[in-house]
C-alpha cells in the first residue's frame, strides 16, 4: 500500500509539473490534483455504562476513557482528462482500517471514471462507473456540513452504504440545477469485493425553491440480500439555508428482514434527524454554533417477549451533538463539542441504560488543491 501511495503522489506531482511547464500547449483541465483532509478528537467519556452494544460511536467504550481518536484521513487524487472525462481516486484511513501489525492502514474509498455531459438533452448530466458514491447519504450530509462531527443519520446506524461498485446517472431538470436526480445500480457490497445475482438500486430526486434557499429531497434504496432477506429505505429531507444559518430535517423509514425469535420477520424502523447551525457574529466572523438531534426506533412493531439479533433493538435511542466551530484559518477548524446518547427502554423488565456523555475537541483540517 505504501508503494501504491508513493506512485500516486509521484504521478500527481509529475502531472502538475507538466501543466506548469506546458501552459501554452495544454488545457488547464489536463492536470492532476492531490487533496485530502483529516479529522479527529481529544475525547473523555464522562458518563455511560459498560455495555458494548449500541449504534452510536461511543456506546462500547468504557467510562472515563481518555485520549486521542483519529477518526478519518482522506487522500484523494483527481485527474481531468478533458472537458468531458475525469478520473477520481480516494483513499481512506481510520481506526477501522488497520494493517496486520495493528497500525493505521489505507483502504480504497472510491475509484471511478466520470463522463460529464453524457446526455446533451439533460443539463449537468454525469455518468460514473467504478467504485462510486451513492445517493443514500450525500444530499443531507452536504447540507449538514459537519461530517467531521458525525455521519449522516442513516450512515451512522449502518443503514446503507456511502459507496458501491456499479454505475450511476445524474443530471438536472433545468439549466440552473434547481432540480435533478441521481440513479444508481450497484453490487450492494460497498467497497468490499463481491458479486452475486442480486443488485442494489438507489434513486434520489431533489428540488430547490426560493432562490435555492429551500431544498427538498426524496430518496429510495432497495437491496435484496439473498433469497429470503431484503432491505428497503425511504427518506424525505427538507432544509432552509440562509446566509447566517442552516436548518435541516430528515425522516427515514427502514424495512428489514431480520431474525426475530429464530424466525425471519419483517422489522420496520424509524429514524428522525434535525439539525441547526448559525453564525455567531458577536464573537467574530470565524465562529459558528451547531446542534443536532437524532431519534431512532429500531422496531416500530416491538414485541417485549421477542428475541432480537441485537439487544439494542429493545431500546429507542436519542442522540444529541452540540458545539462551537472556530475557523482558525481557511482550512483549519477547531470544534469543541459534546456528544450525548440516551436510551429509552421499550420493556419495563429491561435494565436501565446510563446515558453516554462524551466531551471532546474535534480538529478538522484540509490540504491540497481543492
Amino acid at each position: 500500500m505504501k508503494r501504491v501511495l508513493s506512485y500516486i503522489i509521484m504521478l500527481g506531482l509529475f502531472s502538475s509539473g507538466m501543466v506548469v511547464g506546458q501552459t501554452e500547449k495544454t488545457s488547464p483541465l489536463q492536470k492532476g490534483r492531490i487533496w485530502g483532509y483529516i479529522f479527529g478528537d481529544m475525547i473523555y467519556k464522562a458518563a455511560g455504562d459498560t455495555l458494548v452494544w449500541g449504534k452510536t460511536q461511543y456506546a462500547g467504550i468504557e467510562k472515563h476513557a481518555l485520549g486521542a481518536d483519529l477518526r478519518r484521513l482522506y487522500l484523494g487524487y483527481d485527474y481531468d482528462i478533458n472537458e468531458d472525462f475525469s478520473v477520481k481516486v480516494l483513499f481512506e484511513g481510520s481506526a477501522g482500517v488497520t494493517m496486520p501489525s495493528g497500525k493505521f492502514g489505507l483502504s480504497i474509498k472510491t475509484g471511478y471514471l466520470e463522463w460529464k455531459n453524457v446526455l446533451p438533452f439533460i443539463p449537468n448530466s454525469s455518468f460514473k462507473v467504478g467504485l462510486i458514491p451513492t445517493p443514500i447519504f450525500s444530499f443531507p450530509e452536504k447540507t449538514w456540513g459537519y461530517r467531521s462531527i458525525e455521519k449522516e443519520a442513516l450512515d451512522l446506524r449502518g443503514l446503507g452504504r456511502s459507496v458501491d461498485q456499479g454505475v450511476s446517472l445524474s443530471g438536472s431538470f433545468d439549466k440552473n440545477n434547481r432540480s435533478g436526480f441521481t440513479f444508481l445500480v450497484g453490487n450492494g457490497t460497498g467497497n468490499k469485493p463481491g458479486v452475486d445475482k442480486h443488485l442494489e438500486l438507489s434513486g434520489s430526486l431533489f428540488k430547490k425553491l426560493a432562490n435555492a434557499h429551500i431544498s427538498i429531497e426524496v430518496m429510495g434504496d432497495y437491496l435484496r440480500k439473498d433469497e429470503r432477506t431484503q432491505r428497503a429505505v425511504t427518506r424525505g429531507f427538507f432544509s432552509v439555508q440562509q446566509p447566517g444559518w442552516t436548518f435541516g430535517t430528515e425522516v427515514s423509514s427502514v424495512f428489514n428482514t431480520e431474525t426475530v425469535s429464530g424466525e425471519l420477520k419483517d422489522v420496520n424502523s424509524l429514524l428522525l434527524s434535525v439539525f441547526f447551525s448559525n453564525n455567531l457574529s458577536f464573537l467574530g466572523d470565524n465562529w459558528r454554533s451547531f446542534v443536532r438531534y437524532d431519534f431512532y426506533d429500531p422496531d416500530l412493531d416491538y414485541h417485549a417477549e421477542a428475541i432480537y439479533e441485537s439487544p439494542s433493538q429493545h431500546y429507542n435511542e436519542h442522540a444529541i451533538w452540540v458545539g462551537l466551530h472556530y475557523k482558525l484559518e481557511q482550512k483549519i477548524n477547531i470544534m469543541p463539542n459534546v456528544v450525548i446518547n440516551s436510551y429509552t427502554k421499550k420493556n419495563e423488565n429491561l435494565i436501565d441504560r446510563t446515558s453516554t456523555v462524551v466531551p471532546r475537541i474535534t480538529v478538522y483540517f484540509l490540504f491540497g488543491d481543492r
